[in-house]
């Protein structure tokens, strides 16, 4: 009797194909028209694309990831405009970010240092604008002092310390990467609460420059995020923890820094 072949799974060298790509993008442009979180002030809602964008690196590779989310926040921007009031600058905030700062993370013990300089620029952007720059040049009263950076550190601090400490360069990653289904699942849950608490500054603060936020609602914005963007990432973990177990038993090729 003549042996079956044995189906061998490959490794990719590059990113993953462009048709996962497209179909991922696709998929990610849908999720925008479903909210799951109304903006702090009102005007629109944050879409589920923002965790399906987080995802992306993790099934895609960094480059496969980061070109998906492209696509989706393209798509998102012409089917969803409740959740891409600003249009282009959305995408970039909404729909790329969140797989730019994932991306980062996850591969940190590759990029760190490219990461922890850009972490370090959007730590500086996260406390000067739109209060101190432009400022009072652009009618925004400086904010009450220590108060505003103390609760403005929450969302950048973390980040920033554990992306230039060994834990974050070499021990969040290689938990994120390994087959003990409990270690990589608080490496995913770790990474994806740093890497959303640092999206969450490039994208409000185009928002409270434009809208003119008030001093007070930026406050009020800070506090009402502190709860959502762990839960997110806990649901997000989650999703994402079931779809690479299935990837990996799939026999699919496999992607380069790709998590399956």
């Amino acid at each position: 009797m003549a042996t079956p072949p044995v189906k061998e799974v490959s490794r990719r060298t590059g990113t993953a194909s462009p048709a996962w790509i497209a179909l991922f993008g696709a998929l990610i442009g849908v999720t925008s028209l479903i909210p799951i979180f109304p903006y702090v002030g009102g005007g629109g809602y944050v879409p589920l694309l923002v965790p399906f964008s987080a995802m992306a690196p993790m099934l895609l590779g960094p480059a496969g990831g980061i070109f998906a989310s492209v696509i989706g926040g393209l798509i998102g921007m012409f089917i969803a405009p409740a959740a891409f009031p600003l249009g282009i600058v959305d995408v970039l905030e909404t729909g790329i970010a969140p797989a730019f700062f994932t991306a980062l993370m996850l591969n940190n013990d590759r990029y760190y240092a490219w990461n922890v300089p850009i972490l370090a620029i959007f730590s500086a952007f996260a406390v000067l604008f739109p209060y101190y720059i432009p400022g009072p040049a652009a009618r925004f009263p400086y904010p009450p002092e220590p108060l505003y950076i103390l609760i403005s550190a929450i969302y950048w601090l973390p980040t920033l310390v554990v992306a230039i400490l060994p834990f974050g360069r070499w021990t969040l990653p290689a938990w994120a990467r390994s087959d003990e289904p409990r270690r990589r699942y608080f490496g995913l849950l770790i990474i994806l609460v740093l890497s959303l608490y640092m999206w969450w500054n490039p994208w409000t603060r185009p928002y409270w420059y434009v809208f003119h936020y008030p001093v007070k609602l930026a406050l009020a914005t800070f506090i009402g995020y502190i709860w959502w963007v762990p839960a997110l990432s806990v649901i997000t973990a989650v999703l994402a923890a079931a779809i690479l177990e299935a990837l990996k038993r799939s026999g699919l090729p496999k992607v380069e820094r790709a998590l399956w």
